[in-house]
């Protein structure tokens, strides 16, 4: 039986396209998605002008407004917007502070070939057009966010039924304290007669519990299948002069006041009896109010402790979304302890249920992916050493249940049976091919102190300011802010961010949860005769990666339970003996055991930090005292919702715990703790942010009536 992870992702699937007179047209909804003829005139007309987004964006008194989407289709309804937002930040210096979300859902996703095909249909949006094509994701379950920096703006894709993808966004916008309020809805799915699950009462309650009073919506149905709903959740609606071969469309603005129920009396007896319950009391079973967030307001600086690549990865994140950042390091420079390798490797790791781990893995490999993609090819040769990576697997059955699974969720232009992988190369016919070898054709090794440094690099001078060789000795919180004491020196900031790592003396005051640490040592081997066979990355026991330095390869890694500072002859003697396997199998050069045993101590060493459910540990850090307060009986007593409050100790954050993954969970780990931070949606989903999350750990506890009894920092009340 499948897991309920996989099915979702099975319920994803590309959409059927047939092209007809150069136009896309949907042969499972038979329907087309726009017109050759006026299809931009349609959108303009219908959307944009229809939701009066031009004179909102002017006269509206905020800085970030949302767009909220039903059936992304071709991506045409988001060219034009993203052109009409970008003529508007060009207008004036006071523009440029503003920031456009685009939220767009889809159950049906375009394939790549069909969405390139589509969007080179409107040559006047090019630029915008070929940005989007270089980042589109696979057509997979989840979230997928992609920043278009030059323009402002941040398109949120959602792959996933409306319904879904719309109470996700509930149950977000609950746990935050400034809720997630849609300034603008496009309703463009197909019509109610051949899609009826985008237009029914559920959904329109969903949208209107998402909407404020003047939140505009706009589409091209007016049939009484659309306009009902809409009335009942509380929209005036209004018919408009349509376009083309539509003689009237629909525009409507909500208005809370109006909001109506047609319940018969029995169905309204039944539902006021429920909503006093619910006024009364917490249902534990759908709401996890341990989750709450409380933000701190009225500084733009951030501190980050810790310049790694977590560290370096949330200054990044964090400066995307305008905060300046003060980056605190111990050592001399920045990566200098576990991400201090001279070569790292990333691919995705996937389990056959797809559960949360493997979602997290496979969400950050894509986005890690589309950063890549984005950089210049001087930054590319500056941080990629060597692309593509041959993975052995413990066995061919495990080769082929991944090789099943990737065929099934459609990802096979990411990982490939290594038996029929096309060659960009004709040295790669020199490695042999083997019954439990896969290849990740996009995976990569990369240089981790450059990417770091690359990272930092893209923050400008005055938004960045990074102290090394500073111990802290300290965290207190004084009026609501937070003393840094470091080197005698103190330093007050709303917002503090541990991305320390497994030996920091700050650790048991950021994170309160059971953990484990690993030491990894890598090594340095000079094979000249293997310089010209062995172009990719090869993995199993050990890796091994063709290093820049001609004829030099970095090997690794171990997982140690011992603690040596130094480097260890026995760990480096394990990596050489598990790369001698790999190389022996490959039939490729290797060493003997007397020069395995004759090699130099060369290479580097640090400490992971893994949580005991390997998934990282990002969010607010959390309020002990107040879950012990509110939750010590749980299960014994009905909670009242009166009594719920935030859980975590506003402005304390954490990210860390990456474990062997720091290179690939890194920006997506930051991205969505600086979406925690600046309240705006994340690029993941909740329960993923909720598997994340500090607090997970002592919910555990909770339910198993074994509460941790720490004290919070500074044994503070609140």
């Amino acid at each position: 039986m499948a897991s309920a992870h996989l099915t979702r992702f099975d319920t994803i699937q590309p959409a059927n396209i047939e092209w007809r007179n150069q136009a896309p047209f949907n042969s499972d909804y038979d329907d087309v998605y726009f017109s050759t003829n006026n299809g931009l005139e349609e959108s303009t007309h219908v959307f944009a002008k229809g939701c009066q987004l031009e004179t909102d964006w002017t006269n509206r008194e905020q800085t970030d407004f949302y767009i909220t989407e039903l059936g992304f289709g071709s991506g045409l309804n988001f060219l034009v917007t993203a052109d009409l937002w970008k003529t508007q930040i060009s207008q004036s210096n006071q523009n440029k502070h503003k920031h456009l979300h685009y939220l767009s859902i889809e159950k049906r996703p375009f394939k790549l070939t069909d969405i390139i095909r589509a969007l080179r249909c409107w040559p006047m949006f090019s630029e915008i057009a070929e940005e989007l094509i270089s980042n589109y994701p696979s057509t997979s379950y989840g979230r997928h966010q992609i920043q278009f920096k030059k323009l402002n703006l941040t398109l949120t894709l959602f792959y996933m039924p409306v319904e879904e993808a719309l109470t996700d966004l509930i149950k977000e916008s609950d746990l935050q304290q400034q809720k997630l309020i849609i300034d603008h809805w496009f309703l463009d799915g197909f019509a109610p007669d051949k899609n009826k699950a985008m237009w029914t009462e559920s959904v329109c309650n969903n949208i209107a519990q998402l909407s404020r009073e003047g939140s505009r919506l706009a589409t091209f149905s007016v049939a009484a299948a659309v306009k009902n709903p809409l009335k009942q959740a509380g929209f005036i609606v209004t018919k408009r002069r349509g376009v083309g071969l539509k003689r009237e469309v629909l525009s409507a603005v909500f208005q809370k006041s109006l909001k109506t129920s047609i319940l018969n009396n029995e169905q309204l007896t039944h539902q006021v009896s429920q909503q006093q319950k619910q006024a009364s009391y917490i249902n534990l079973k759908y709401e996890s109010p341990w989750f709450n967030l409380k933000k701190t307001t009225g500084d733009n600086r951030v501190a980050i402790i810790g310049a790694g690549l977590a560290g370096c990865a949330t200054a990044y994140s964090l400066h995307q979304k305008g905060l300046k950042i003060e980056l605190f390091e111990a050592e001399n420079s920045i990566a200098e302890k576990a991400s201090g390798a001279a070569a790292g490797i990333f691919h995705p790791q996937l389990t056959a249920d797809m559960n949360l781990n493997s979602q997290f893995n496979w969400l950050s490999y894509l986005y890690l992916l589309r950063f890549i993609a984005n950089l210049s090819p001087l930054e590319k040769d500056r941080i990629v050493i060597c692309q593509g990576v041959k993975r052995l697997l413990k066995s061919s059955k495990e080769k082929q249940q991944l090789l099943e699974l990737s065929n099934s969720l459609l990802f096979s232009d990411w990982i490939w049976d290594d038996k029929n992988k096309e060659t960009s190369s004709p040295d790669n016919n020199l490695l042999q091919t083997s019954d439990r070898s896969i290849f990740f054709p996009h995976s990569a090794a990369i240089d981790i102190p450059e990417f770091c440094q690359l990272l930092l690099n893209k923050i400008p001078e005055n938004q960045l300011k990074l102290t090394t060789n500073c111990q802290i000795d300290s965290i207190k919180n004084e009026k609501d802010s937070w003393v840094i004491s470091c080197n005698k020196t103190s330093y007050q900031f709303k917002n503090i961010i541990f991305c320390g790592g497994a030996h920091s003396k700050l650790l048991p005051q950021f994170v309160r949860s059971p953990g484990n640490t690993s030491r990894g040592q890598t090594c340095y081997l000079q094979l000249p005769e293997l310089h010209q066979q062995l172009k990719n990355v090869l993995s199993e026991k050990s890796y091994i990666v063709p290093a820049r330095k001609k004829s030099c390869f970095q090997l690794g890694t171990t997982f140690e339970d011992f603690i040596d500072d130094q480097l260890n002859e026995q760990s480096q003697n394990t990596i050489l003996q598990n790369s001698n396997h790999l190389l022996r199998e490959q039939k490729l050069p290797h060493l003997s055991l007397v020069e395995i045993e004759s090699q130099p101590l060369n290479g580097s060493m640090g400490y992971r930090l893994h949580s005991t459910d390997r998934l990282p540990v990002i969010g607010g850090v959390e309020n002990l005292n107040k879950l012990k307060l509110d939750f010590n009986q749980l299960g014994n007593k009905r909670i009242t919702r009166e009594s719920i409050s935030y859980y975590n100790q506003p402005g304390l954050w954490v990210n860390t715990a990456y474990g062997s993954h720091g290179l690939l969970y890194s920006l997506l780990g930051s991205q969505h703790l600086a979406s925690l931070i600046s309240n705006s949606v994340s690029p993941v989903n909740t329960q993923l942010s909720n598997a994340l999350s500090p607090v997970r750990f002592q919910v555990k506890n909770l339910k198993n009536n074994q509460f941790n009894q720490y004290s919070t920092i500074n044994n503070r009340k609140n």
